[in-house]
């Protein structure tokens, strides 16, 4: 049976949630739960205590410190387990701003699909879905969203 879009927004938002506190803002969580599913969307990569590639993955998109927050905070809570790293999870975020940057300054298209790692005419299906998106809000959205512009990119 198919996943629903629904249940992997909402396990990416238990995640995000989950990794906030201490010194890790929920922009920092959300920019690194969207590194993790940049890097192993649509799988079940196999959490665990010493995982160098998640550590590294984390600590690329927020740094050191964080990531071993954030690091341990997975672990606390699905250590032993396999997660689920949906691929499309931040697709509508990713088409706002899309959206929101194209002709700014400057920005074509080609910039910004060597920037999120798609083709053009991909980049053009998601300016038209964050087109439609903007003008008639559809779906809840993640946490946070409104700080969407200054995640890191993907």
């Amino acid at each position: 049976m198919a996943r629903r879009r629904g249940d992997d927004a909402g396990a990416v938002e238990d995640l995000i949630l989950s990794c906030v506190g201490g010194r890790v803002s929920s922009q920092t969580s959300q920019r690194a739960i969207r590194a993790l599913c940049r890097h192993y969307g649509g799988t079940r990569p196999y959490v665990r205590e010493g995982n160098a590639e998640m550590r590294g993955v984390l600590a690329d998109a927020v740094g050191d410190a964080a990531a071993e927050h954030i690091m341990g905070r997975i672990v606390a809570l699905y250590g032993g387990t396999q997660v689920y790293f949906p691929r499309d999870a931040f697709r509508m975020t990713i088409a706002l701003e899309i959206y929101e940057r194209l002709g700014k300054d400057g920005t074509t298209m080609s910039d910004l699909a060597r920037e999120y790692g798609i083709s053009d005419s991909h980049g053009y299906r998601l300016w038209r879905e964050g087109r439609k998106e903007k003008l008639h809000r559809t779906m809840p959205y993640l946490p946070f969203l409104e700080l969407g512009e200054s995640n890191n990119r993907d």
